[in-house]
């Protein structure tokens, strides 16, 4: 069977959705999903992503990500094999647990493709039968057939400000504490204020979405105008993985993480990388981490020859230490001017 065409574009905009094998659930237990939430935390920091949204369904996922690197596949393979090897293990289960390969679409993120692909995944936990906005139930609403009821609505809005697995309440302003790897703002910045959000939301409850916005949704590679259409075409080659010219700056390397803990310290990396209680190695692989997506393995490697458990509870502790130490948050902002990135 040919694979689907993969559009990868570094800086692209994707629309991701997978599904469990023969839709059978993914999450059965809260732990689970916050389990994929951890996940998906490490996959932006190891993949550099941009994650502007996410909703995470019974038997499938829904992301809305941008990709520096041209890296998708790379991304979602790792995130849904991470993730599927732990499920299996703990169901005591074998075999696919996601359902082939993940489907994604390249969105034109320049005009209102984006913020409208927003409000489509953020109404999934309300787009069911029991609530009247399944497929079915859209139709008749479309043609005037049936129109909801002040309480269907109501229920409605009360699922949707309800669900906790969605990125919808930082949207909407109801959590004020948004997660670090969630980048809200690229979309929140299309609407004039959070309530004007809400409202746009609360409408296509009532409403539904735009049926041919939908329809090229469900059934394109491309989502956006004309103009990016062709644009994209032009990218395109008979490989059925396809990259995009590089849009955004290089990643940074290993040494130039060191490099700049060098620099702040004033000091050469072998006078405090084995220094007890010294926290110039730990910086190092925390940036590292963050902005040259390096594994715990390779970070050993590089910082001497350490384990990858060693590491893994070294950064821990220094995060720890950057939540309550002024001084450590402090070296990290001037790190991200010597590097031109944002830590």
């Amino acid at each position: 069977m040919t694979r689907p065409l993969r559009v990868d574009v570094e800086g692209g905009v994707y629309h991701v959705i997978s599904r469990g094998t023969e839709r059978a659930p993914i999450f059965r237990t809260d732990e689970d999903r916050n389990h994929f939430m951890d996940r998906l935390a490490e996959a932006q920091q190891r993949f550099r992503l941009c994650v502007y949204a996410y909703v995470l369904m019974d038997n499938h996922f829904h992301l809305v990500v941008c990709t520096p690197e041209a890296n998708l596949s790379r991304a979602i393979q790792w995130l849904k094999v991470s993730y599927s090897m732990w499920f299996n293990a703990k169901y005591r289960r074998v075999g696919p647990l996601f359902q082939g390969r993940f489907k994604s679409v390249l969105v034109d993120a320049d005009a209102s493709w984006l913020l409208e692909l927003s409000y489509y995944v953020h109404l999934n936990p309300v787009r069911v039968k029991k609530l009247g906005l399944d497929t079915a139930g859209r139709a008749a609403e479309r043609l005037g057939a049936e129109v909801p009821s002040p309480e269907m609505a109501a229920e409605r809005l009360a699922v949707l400000r309800a669900y906790r697995w969605s990125s919808y309440p930082y949207y909407a302003g109801y959590r004020r504490s948004v997660p670090e790897w969630l980048a809200i703002n690229a979309v929140l910045s299309r609407v004039e204020s959070q309530a004007e959000y809400r409202r746009q939301m609360e409408y296509r409850i009532t409403n539904g979405v735009d049926p041919a916005f939908l329809r090229q949704l469900t059934n394109s590679l491309v989502l956006g105008g004309a103009e990016f259409l062709e644009r994209i075409k032009g990218l395109c080659s008979a490989d059925r993985e396809t990259s995009g010219k590089r849009l955004l700056r290089h990643r940074i390397t290993w040494n130039d993480a060191v490099c700049a803990v060098e620099k702040i310290r004033g000091m050469q990396w072998q006078e405090f990388s084995r220094k007890r209680g010294d926290w110039g190695r730990a910086a190092a692989c925390y940036i590292a981490r963050k902005h040259a997506g390096m594994t715990l393995r390779e970070l050993g490697e590089a910082a001497g020859g350490m384990d990858y458990g060693a590491v893994s509870m070294m950064l821990k502790r220094f995060e720890k230490r950057l939540e309550k130490d002024v001084e450590a948050r402090g070296f990290l902002e001037e790190a991200e001017k010597v590097l031109s990135v944002k830590t």
